[in-house]
């Protein structure tokens, strides 16, 4: 399973550093996700750069349980408390 990420490189306080903003099947399918995404990121915060958006590859994991996000219910995120990154 593909995770679109957004890793936030110094959290506040009760904040997770790695959320995933959705799930997908294919890295071809992640990519422009993870583009547009960053773009638009990018526009709306042009001096902010302490978060990362990244496709990464994970084996299914039952602790993953999406839920709707709050502000569009078509979309799916998921917290992932303390998980390193793939180097």
């Amino acid at each position: 399973m593909w995770l679109l990420l957004i890793v936030l490189l110094a959290p506040p306080t009760g904040i997770d550093r790695v959320t995933v903003l959705n799930t997908l099947t294919t890295y071809e399918d992640c990519q422009p996700e993870r583009n547009r995404i960053g773009f638009e990121m990018a526009e709306r915060y042009p001096y902010e750069s302490d978060f990362r958006i990244v496709c990464e590859f994970r084996e299914a994991n039952p602790w993953l349980l999406p839920v709707h996000h709050e502000h569009s219910a078509s979309r799916l995120f998921a917290l992932i408390p303390r998980l390193p990154l793939a180097q």
